[in-house]
């Protein structure tokens, strides 16, 4: 039967994991604390029979579910953090928080990793059935919004034995999802002298003009940088709200982006001589800079890609009933694309050189196996990731059916390399060639505890 016993074993367990994925949607846990998300999947795979290793990487909601063993090692990537202020009611079309300023799953990762340990579990029994030898590893991965979990993960080696690996994320269209900006999120803190600001100001040292300077300085270095980069920033701390205080603290947030990891470290470098020249010109002390995350651009890989586009197309285009069309139309409205003539983009995307936009820990493990990743519709035309309209749609029927086709992607990947060895190799080979004698590296301290 192939690939449609897999299918087969996901349709006949759809309900199991509907229900954990819309659970962790209710959860809505940040990064580094998603204990009830991870207890949830790791309780069910281990009485589904796989092999449960946590923590991982001193990080205490991570684990890997294990099944099989001896070569090929073969991954499939789940997440479940949420993010910061996008609590939303479901299924209604306007913005109403459940928690005002509370959490929302406005990137999908409910389903994200829902979907993920649905195909290893379903591939579990495929190999099961038919007897295939290898090893099968899920791995729940924490804190990809902005905490780095992966990178943790990729320096402490726990993917340097893996063969191959597939991941996957919810969308609002069907296409590749193979590239991603490397990234740097830091914080830069000064330190001054307070005094009053109309007694006394030649006795202060304002942080809050280091920080000024800072953000100015940054503002002249945009005409000199790769067009492909990005730097964005959010000032944290302003020192207070008194005007007539010379501010003794001040501190700023900068996200660095860059299409090449090495040039994204050169602008840090160089954001760095900034903000210790705002420093010297008020006379502040620059504290160290304390790096949130940072995460490599994408290493793609054409075997494996080819593998999910492979995989991908004869599951569209994604059927949907009546109910989950008058539902996407409902919800069309309140997205980037109101006047689309179709409720769902029933496109597909293979296009495997466009640009990156966003940035990924998905990443950093693409420095030490082949991997690839889809992107799935589960919501209607035009909603938009890290927003409620995303969020509103979290335990839809149409977020779960995209849920499924993604796990049935997924696991057909594997099977594929699992069955077909030049295929892996040939993967292999091409990762090999891709790197050359590069190492993997990290600017992020990784000796330190996760979340800290």
């Amino acid at each position: 039967m192939g690939k449609e016993q897999l299918y087969a074993y996901i349709e006949e367990r759809k309900k199991d994991f509907e229900d954990i994925s819309d659970s962790i949607w209710e959860y809505a846990e940040l990064c580094f604390k998603e204990y009830k998300s991870s207890k949830l999947q790791r309780e069910y795979m281990q009485k589904d029979g796989f092999r449960i290793t946590t923590p991982v990487a001193g990080m205490e909601t991570a684990f890997i579910a294990e099944y099989g063993s001896g070569k090929p090692i073969l991954a499939i990537l789940g997440e479940n953090d949420a993010l910061a202020g996008q609590s939303q009611v479901a299924d209604i079309p306007e913005q109403r928080p459940i928690i005002p300023g509370g959490n929302g799953h406005a990137c999908g990762h409910n389903l994200l990793g829902s979907g993920s340990i649905e195909a290893a579990c379903a591939l579990k029994r495929y190999m099961e059935a038919n007897g295939t030898k290898g090893t099968l590893r899920y791995y729940a991965c924490p804190a990809e919004e902005g905490g780095g979990g992966k990178v943790y993960m990729t320096a402490a080696g726990v993917f340097d034995d893996v063969d191959a690996a597939v991941s996957w994320h919810p969308s609002a269209d069907n296409a590749m999802d193979n590239t991603g900006l490397a990234c740097v999120t830091v914080n830069f803190q000064f330190k001054g002298i307070a005094a009053h600001a109309s007694g006394e100001p030649w006795n202060g040292r304002s942080a809050l003009d280091a920080v000024e300077l800072l953000c100015t300085g940054v503002q002249y270095l945009r005409e000199h940088m790769l067009p492909d980069s990005r730097i964005h920033y959010a000032i944290l701390n302003t020192g207070g709200t008194a005007p007539n205080v010379v501010q003794h603290t001040a501190e700023a947030q900068f996200v660095i982006r860059a299409a090449d990891a090495d040039y994204m470290e050169e602008l840090y470098e160089r954001v760095l001589k900034i903000a210790k020249g705002a420093a010297m010109m008020t006379e502040t002390t620059f504290c160290d800079p304390y790096i949130i995350s940072a995460y490599k651009n994408f290493v793609r890989n054409d075997v494996m890609d080819n593998l999910i586009i492979d995989n991908f197309r004869p599951l569209l285009p994604i059927e949907y009933t009546p109910e989950e069309l008058a539902y996407a139309e409902m919800l069309k409205k309140c997205g980037t694309k109101p006047d689309a003539e179709t409720p769902i983009d029933f496109s597909f995307d293979d296009n495997k050189s466009k640009p990156a936009r966003g940035s990924t820990d998905v990443a950093d493990v693409s420095y030490v196996t082949p991997i690839s990743q889809a992107r799935v519709c589960c919501a209607s035309i035009g909603s938009v990731g890290h927003g409620w309209t995303t969020t509103v749609q979290g335990k839809s029927a149409l977020a779960h059916r995209g849920m499924h086709t993604a796990a049935k992607i997924l696991g057909g990947c594997l099977i594929d390399l699992y069955e077909n060895p030049t295929l892996l190799q040939k993967a292999r080979d091409e990762f090999k060639s891709t790197m050359g004698n590069k190492k993997y590296h990290t600017i992020m301290p990784t000796d330190r505890t996760p979340g800290q």
